[in-house]
């Protein structure tokens, strides 16, 4: 988990692509011995490999968010730690998709009247250990990362067969 304000419990996935500069050398080659036929199929297939790509980290972050509201609402709070849910951390937690579709941050945004960001609190505990950490948003990212190459693997072998 990372983001410019470390202090926010931020989940993050990313996909580099690594397949466009060889498809588009490939394409640029064919062109050159007018295999008009190969340069579209290889559009079809880079067009393919982009949009599935895409769709598996968007999905990602659905789940992530999905699954860190479930955690912070059936676990969160309680006798323990005085934190009293309203559901607004809950709610609060959403998914933004960036760098053009291939990465996607996950972050609580419930703020105290304090300007004090509460997810960082019932995450990680205050520093006076009146509230004990709660963590939702890692138990989240952890569960669905570790389904991600699957997804990702199947993802870009369904666009191969597309193209």
């Amino acid at each position: 988990m990372s983001t410019d304000n470390e202090h926010i419990p931020t989940v993050r996935f990313s996909m580099t692509d690594s397949w466009s500069s060889p498809i588009n050398q490939l394409m640029h080659t064919m062109a050159k011995v007018s295999s008009g036929q190969g340069v579209t199929r290889l559009q079809r297939l880079q067009y393919a490999l982009d949009t599935n790509a895409k769709k598996v980290i968007h999905n990602a972050g659905v789940d992530v968010q999905k699954k860190a509201r479930e955690i912070e609402r059936a676990n969160v709070g309680g006798k323990k730690s005085g934190y009293k849910p309203t559901g607004n951390l809950m709610r609060s937690i959403d998914a933004h998709d960036n760098s053009e579709g291939m990465q996607t941050e996950i972050a609580p945004e419930a703020m105290t009247k304090q300007d004090y960001e509460y997810g960082q609190a019932v995450e990680f505990g205050t520093k006076d250990g009146r509230m004990p950490a709660q963590p939702f948003m890692k138990p989240a990212g952890d569960e669905i990362g570790s389904k991600l190459n699957d997804a990702v693997r199947e993802a870009l072998k369904q666009a191969i067969k597309e193209a």
